[in-house]
């Protein structure tokens, strides 16, 4: 019976740990996912607090951020890049109050998923497309 208990505690151990690992592809999806909700709130910030808001990547830290928030931190194992347009600077987005944006697109790739985040410049409406 001893054996039998032990060799479920090992079994449970060994799937615990390798849950905790999170795949490349995992972290594509939730990061993207993550990114759209930051995105989205921004929108929501700068049409109801009557000023822009910026969204910026910085490819040297991994992090995606707004001011006065947490930056959200793109793993190791996701590749991520951004196209933004010249006026908003450098890597980044600005949500306007009048409901615009800059516009741009961020694409995350890892262990071959593909995932694209988009805000449309007039609408400033964020939306994710994943592909395998």
């Amino acid at each position: 019976m001893k054996r039998i208990v032990v060799a479920l505690v090992l079994a449970l151990s060994v799937v615990s740990l390798s849950a905790s690992r999170r795949s490349p592809a995992f972290e594509v999806r939730r990061v993207s996912g993550e990114t759209v909700s930051l995105l989205r709130e921004a929108r929501l910030t700068a049409r109801s607090s009557g000023r822009p808001v910026r969204i910026a990547f910085d490819p040297e830290a991994r992090e995606v951020r707004r001011a006065g928030a947490d930056p959200l931190v793109v793993p190791q194992g996701v590749e991520l890049s951004l196209v933004s347009a010249a006026s908003a600077g450098p890597s980044a987005i600005v949500f306007f109050p009048d409901g615009s944006s800059s516009g741009g697109a961020f694409t995350f790739e890892g262990a071959g998923r593909k995932a694209e985040v988009t805000v449309d410049w007039l609408t400033s409406r964020v939306e994710r497309l994943e592909k395998t």
